[in-house]
């Protein structure tokens, strides 16, 4: 069974705080309502039973007005109006504790394009990944054990235990063992009533990592029961699990984590794979938003820009990845290059704003020179494998994988590059 939650008050609560959830702490509102639609639709292709967890607001706003297609509406949020607007991992905890079956609980920012493994979701606990001492979590326990009155004694042990700081990420949780999130609700709620005293001493936004993800790892550790993690090596700023050039074709789970929510790049990706795949979804929840006055009918994608993504994304699903290694890809008739003594740069449109970009070449960018000609993935990975230095560090696979990213990246979201076959296709 599939979860998800969504507690209105730090929605709604205006604030220009960086760990604040003010419009879900995305770029604009419409976005958080475009991830939400698309998570539940993508979750929904694969598992039957899709809830959501919220309050009144919440239920008014993503069943009444959005009619979001998930299987039920619980109404059990109102309960944590008392609490600190900034507590927003709160109703998440809340909501894992209020299961009494097996169950993952996915944020409304996670996209799936194919099912988790039967082996996966049967383990006693699973999450996204092991935060194995992400500098943030440091910092932010050196102010607060200065200031807090009660630390989960859990907490010291593991930091004693490791001599440093060991946490899953809540992207995906969930497992078998239901006692264990009822006593990371029961040990969370305690850290926050025995300290909400000291709150406007301390960022409150920052201790929701603590008494969630890195409390919910040190209750396991003491326990000595095992998590399992669905990725593993994830750097800390999550760039592997970013990757909406990639989705749906290479990609299978992308998570607009951290500053993904305010990229202008990724919201337009959210919006138009929403657009691409769940079309009748997307022309209702726009239609419903900016009638009952939920978003302002602001900045759109101009129609050739709507025209060139889906162009892309119907060529990058009907094409094998071999197919796709062997596409030439040519620089954009509009793309300049320029030098400047011994700085070479290329002058392109962007196409989310049609204002004109500059942008030096270093390092691996200097491979867009490379494209002046037709140029597939392929034979350029077999041009940069000559270079031994290349050769040391990446195998063919790799190379082939990196110069995947980036070409995509530079078409898909840039339009630097145009595949020669794109406009094959109709939209």
């Amino acid at each position: 069974m599939i979860v998800q939650s969504f507690w209105s008050k730090p929605f709604l609560k205006d604030s220009n705080h960086p760990n604040a959830r003010f419009k879900g702490g995305w770029l604009h509102e419409k976005y958080f309502y475009y991830s939400i639609a698309l998570s539940c639709l993508k979750f929904k292709e694969f598992y039957n039973d899709i809830s959501l967890y919220t309050d009144s607001n919440g239920e008014k706003i993503l069943n009444n007005i959005l009619n979001l297609p998930y299987s039920n509406f619980y109404n059990t949020l109102d309960s944590l109006d008392a609490y600190h607007e900034n507590l927003w991992a709160l109703p998440k905890l809340h909501t894992y504790s209020n299961q009494n079956t097996p169950f993952i609980h996915a944020d409304t920012d996670v996209f799936i394009w194919e099912k988790f493994s039967e082996e996966f979701v049967k383990n006693p606990i699973f999450c996204q990944n092991i935060e194995d001492n992400y500098p943030i979590y440091g910092e932010t326990l050196d102010q607060l054990l200065q200031i807090l009155d009660w630390v989960p004694t859990e907490i010291v042990n593991s930091l004693y235990k490791h001599k440093k700081v060991v946490a899953f990420n809540a992207g995906v949780l969930g497992g078998i063992d239901i006692g264990f999130y009822k006593k990371l609700y029961h040990r969370a709620i305690k850290m926050i009533q025995k300290n909400q005293h000291l709150f406007p001493k301390i960022d409150v936004g920052m201790l929701n990592m603590i008494y969630e993800q890195h409390l919910g790892h040190a209750i396991a550790d003491k326990d000595n029961i095992t998590i399992q993690p669905l990725f593993e090596n994830i750097d800390s700023k999550f760039t592997q699990l970013t990757n909406f050039h990639l989705a749906g074709f290479h990609t299978k789970y992308v998570h607009a984590i951290g500053y993904a929510k305010k990229s202008e790049y990724a919201c337009e990706q959210i919006e138009a794979l929403l657009m691409f795949e769940f079309p009748e979804h997307y022309n209702r929840i726009k239609y419903n938003g900016i009638s009952n006055s939920l978003w302002k009918e602001d900045y759109e994608m101009t129609e050739n820009r709507k025209n060139f993504l889906l162009a892309m994304f119907t060529w990058l699903r009907n094409n094998s990845i071999e197919q796709i290694y062997s596409t030439k890809f040519s620089l954009n008739n509009s793309v300049k290059i320029e030098e400047e003594g011994e700085t070479i740069s290329i002058l392109f449109t962007k196409p989310q704003t049609k204002e004109i970009e500059k942008l030096e070449l270093l390092d691996w960018d200097n491979i867009l020179l490379y494209f002046q000609e037709p140029l597939s993935i392929k034979e350029l990975c077999d041009v940069l494998l000559n270079d031994s230095d290349i050769r040391k560090k990446y195998t063919k696979e790799k190379l082939l994988d990196k110069i995947l990213s980036f070409v995509i990246d530079k078409s898909l979201i840039h339009e630097i590059f145009i595949p020669e076959d794109v406009l094959e296709y109709s939209v």
